[in-house]
């Protein structure tokens, strides 16, 4: 019997290619997965469900409560693991069907192990998830050639899991989640492509590329956007010089 691949699909970059070479270049039966959580945004899970349906792929959007868990609303360090675990002991049981079997499988690649601080790898490999592109050393350099070279799609957003905005130590909520999702829509919905909201209580820091810092500085847009934030609660607002940071919370960890 051949076994159906399950990928767990984020829309993210890395899942994106991986999900694009398995349908395109092997035989291999695949059904994506994409957690829908409350840590998505709703354009995420719009973009997502684009994607997989204008695509004919066969997929699941599998509802996940990570709300409900206190090791991870309680957001420690270790909140990834638990997240991680989570999800997938989610997916194991809906696809506990005892007459097939079944590979599980996602989208780390190696640059992310070398480079970033990953607590929830540690839960994959517990459970047994596979992650092709991080066992063959596949960096992201050679993903992007790849890319090029074979015209495989990208990434359906850069949005990834909202409570990445949060500090470790602060308690993750359904309305906390909310603003920092509505802080930065109202960016993207303007052209801001790379945005994050990282949110410390009554303060909120705004990250985007920096190619777009004299743009989001300039009136009408700054003082049009300043009282939104004071609308959702935050009483002052500021503005990274340093632009976008990839794992900003996560590169503080790994520096202590």
């Amino acid at each position: 019997m051949k076994q159906k691949i399950i990928l767990a699909f984020s829309g993210g970059s890395d899942s994106t290619f991986l999900l694009d070479v398995i349908f395109r270049f092997t035989s291999r039966i695949c059904h994506a997965v994409f957690f829908q959580t409350p840590f998505v945004s709703a354009q995420t899970l719009e973009s997502v469900y684009k994607f997989l349906e204008g695509r004919g792929i066969n997929y699941t959007i599998l509802p996940v409560d990570l709300l409900s868990k206190p090791d991870i609303t309680a957001n420690q360090a270790e909140r990834c693991y638990h997240c991680k675990r989570y999800l997938f002991e989610t997916l194991f049981k809906h696809f506990d069907y005892p007459a097939e079997s079944f590979r599980f499988m996602e989208g780390t690649n190696f640059s992310e192990v070398l480079n970033e601080r990953r607590p929830g790898l540690v839960a994959l490999e517990e459970l047994g998830v596979e992650s092709p592109l991080r066992l063959s050393g596949m960096m992201e350099e050679d993903i992007e050639a790849l890319r090029q070279e074979h015209t495989i799609a990208r990434g359906i957003d850069d949005i990834g899991c909202l409570a990445t905005r949060i500090p470790y130590g602060t308690l993750i909520t359904k309305e906390v989640i909310k603003k920092i999702d509505d802080a930065e829509n109202f960016l993207r919905r303007r052209g801001f492509h790379q945005v994050r909201a990282r949110y410390f209580g009554e303060t909120v820091e705004i990250e985007v590329n920096q190619n777009d810092l004299m743009r989001l500085t300039r009136q009408p847009l700054r003082g049009v956007y300043l009282r939104y934030l004071r609308d959702l609660g935050f009483s002052r607002v500021f503005l990274n010089l340093n632009g976008y940071q990839k794992g900003a919370l996560e590169k503080k960890i790994r520096k202590k």
